[in-house]
């Protein structure tokens, strides 16, 4: 047999193996990933990755980024916070939130305010003015800033100062 007849014989046995295999995904639904391997979902912008988990493995622990302010920041409004954990001592606050990438996404300062029954604290950013023209991904980050308050918390309840709501301390 020829080398042309030969290479033409492995490309029409290679289309039909992959036109069953694509047959039999379809008629049976997408199969699913094996564990460890690497899932695209979407495509473009759009699109995410991510890894199929194998049996027994734990999801992974993310570690926020501990960030203290930086006043002087153009823009500067009031974000939502996540988490605010009160700390053996009643006065410190461990306050997790999710923001953007430096410098387009910048803690400025955290207010707090004391009243009867409620500690508020409201955390605050803008961007950086001296950072000039950049890119700003729409990148998540996970952030951790820790407030020192000036009384002790007691039996009041922490209000996140941008939503108004309640956070179980």
């Amino acid at each position: 047999m020829s080398r042309t007849a030969t290479i033409s014989l492995a490309i029409a046995v290679t289309v039909i193996i992959g036109a069953v295999a694509a047959s039999s995904a379809a008629g049976s639904g997408a199969a699913t990933p094996r564990c460890g391997t690497t899932v695209t979902s979407g495509s473009g912008p759009d699109a995410s990755i991510g890894s199929m988990p194998c049996p027994g493995d734990e999801p992974p622990v993310v570690h926020p980024q501990v960030v203290e302010p930086t006043p002087g920041m153009a823009d500067v409004h009031p974000i939502a916070f996540d988490t605010a954990k009160v700390g053996d001592d009643d006065r410190t606050v461990t306050i997790d939130f999710v923001t953007g990438v430096a410098p387009c996404s910048v803690l400025d300062h955290v207010d707090v305010s004391y009243g009867a029954d409620a500690v508020t604290i409201t955390l605050f950013e803008g961007h950086d003015p001296d950072a000039g023209m950049v890119a700003c991904p729409a990148i998540a980050v996970f952030e951790r800033t820790i407030v020192t308050l000036d009384q002790p918390l007691g039996d009041r309840a922490i209000v996140d100062g941008a939503i108004g709501a309640d956070r179980p301390a």
